[in-house]
């Protein structure tokens, strides 16, 4: 955490941080490598994060002895795959960003300063600093991180520590070209472009579908689903694959990048293509660049009040309501019309309601006829008109 420099190629069990000056520890983390025909890399991280164990290899994710499947989030920690990386985030303060293979970084709030043990030191912001002892190999080390591709790189971070590194690497490799090399300087160019140099790219690296790679990209990848991810992203960039500039990834039909107007909806998990539309009773969407655009469309509402008490709204809202008395059930502010229903409680039981009589008014607009005309239905099935029993049909002509 301090900016200290060293190397530990061993393949035991390490504890890479923990919370240890403090009465609770909120976390522990530890790792362990393999070693596999000359290559090291992560074989597999164990978190300790505020009681929760969390464990990752590069094919499983187990949460407290159970597998998981991401993204997940649950108990403060969210576990999500970005362009390259996994991430996982502790809400207590703490990032881990993994690669599945020999990269990984832990970020910790400025709290817990002066709080930690392990291999990543105290966190007490006193860099111890190395000398570099130049042999045969140093001019080469020297060259490579101090070339065109690094420029920007100079004075950010400590190459001097880098270069021991280097030289280190060169000793121990088997072969007589550079290639031992290649995990050194892609570490030396992610911690660059992390402080906010912008170096060049330095390996050769193969993407999935039309993807490129970057030293320098942002984790929030723009998709079919989420097309402005990025724009409200405040995380530092990483290396990894990226979709070309002007499109996003196509998390829907996984085609790779692509514009966003060839992007495809979701609705009910049925994948409709753009400029296709679904209907519904009182609305139409159409996909337009991954998004649904919809347009309500004109049609009955229904209000409805069901076993007496249940009661559905024009806006589809349901609730139950006991009352005993006559209530305004629905009505129109210019009096077109108005009905009214009596709920009392039915009489093989004391908890239940029961609708025994509605009443609807309606407005009549011919002088000949009262204002109201007032139609009740009794629960024997009678009809009344201004308050006269009718025969059913009934038709009103005006």
């Amino acid at each position: 955490f301090d900016g200290d420099f060293f190397q530990l190629p061993y393949t035991c069990n390490y504890i890479l941080t923990s919370q240890c000056k403090d009465s609770y520890e909120n976390f522990n983390i530890q790792l362990q490598r393999q070693e596999i025909n000359g290559v090291i890399t992560i074989k597999k991280l164990t978190m300790k994060l505020d009681g929760v164990v969390v464990e990752l290899a590069n094919a499983s994710i187990i949460v407290n002895d159970k597998p998981v499947s991401i993204p997940f989030s649950r108990a403060g920690i969210s576990i999500r795959k970005s362009v390259s990386y996994v991430k996982i985030k502790a809400k207590l303060g703490l990032v881990v960003m993994w690669n599945q293979k020999d990269a990984l970084w832990v970020e910790l709030d400025a709290k817990f300063k002066n709080q930690t043990c392990g291999l990543c030191g105290d966190f007490n912001g006193v860099q111890c600093k190395y000398t570099v002892y130049f042999d045969p190999q140093t001019d080469l080390c020297k060259n490579l991180l101090s070339g065109p591709a690094f420029l920007s790189c100079q004075n950010l971070i400590d190459t001097d520590s880098f270069i021991k590194a280097c030289v280190q690497d060169l000793c121990k490799c088997n072969s007589n070209s550079t290639s031992c090399l290649c995990s050194t300087i892609s570490e030396y160019s992610r911690q660059c472009a992390h402080t906010g140099g912008n170096p060049t790219q330095h390996e050769n690296v193969t993407c999935p579908f039309n993807m490129e790679y970057r030293e320098c990209g942002s984790p929030c990848t723009d998709t079919c689903t989420d097309l402005q991810r990025s724009q409200v992203c405040e995380e530092h960039c990483i290396d990894g694959c990226f979709c070309p500039p002007g499109t996003v990834f196509d998390d829907i039909s996984q085609n790779g990048c692509i514009a966003a107007d060839q992007c495809s909806c979701l609705h009910n998990g049925n994948t409709y293509k753009p400029g296709e539309s679904y209907s519904t009773t009182c609305r139409s969407c159409t996909c337009t660049q991954g998004e649904w655009i919809c347009k309500d469309l004109d049609c009955p509402g229904i209000c409805s009040i069901l076993g007496g008490s249940h009661i559905s709204t024009y806006d589809d809202k349901t609730y139950t309501f006991h009352g005993d008395c006559s209530y305004l059930l629905s009505k129109v502010m210019n009096g077109t019309f108005i009905v009214l229903g009596d709920l009392v409680k039915c009489e093989k039981s004391d908890k239940s309601t029961c609708l025994v009589s509605p009443d609807v008014f309606i407005k009549s607009f011919c002088h000949f006829f009262p204002p109201l005309k007032m139609i009740v239905i009794k629960a024997n099935g009678q009809v009344f008109l201004n308050k006269q029993i009718s025969q059913l049909p009934l038709f009103m002509g005006e």
